[in-house]
């Protein structure tokens, strides 16, 4: 599956205190952080939650783990394959952690 790295969304806040937090609290399968990033191939460190939006089937935001290279400046808006068996989170607040 492709994301797009959503641009300009580093001022976004939640309840949680952060994005890595909020991806652990509400992500599909209930899942661990990982150890590595999201990304397909990449064997960094997943240190943030990243917004994301699918490519196709949704106009929904999402949050996944990303390491600091794939949820950086030269990724913002690009299209990245992820991990099979990635775990999504809903990225919209009204319906997590500001329920």
């Amino acid at each position: 599956m492709k994301v797009h790295n959503i641009n300009g969304t580093s001022d976004n806040k939640c309840k949680c205190g952060s994005w890595k937090a909020h991806w652990e609290k509400f992500n599909e399968g209930k899942n661990t952080w990982p150890t590595y990033c999201s990304a397909y191939g990449c064997l960094e460190t997943a240190t943030v939650g990243a917004h994301v939006q699918k490519e196709t089937g949704s106009n929904k935001w999402f949050i996944i783990p990303f390491c600091d290279k794939h949820n950086g400046p030269e990724f913002k808006g690009k299209s990245i394959e992820v991990s099979a068996g990635t775990s999504f989170a809903p990225a919209n607040r009204k319906e997590t952690c500001e329920k």
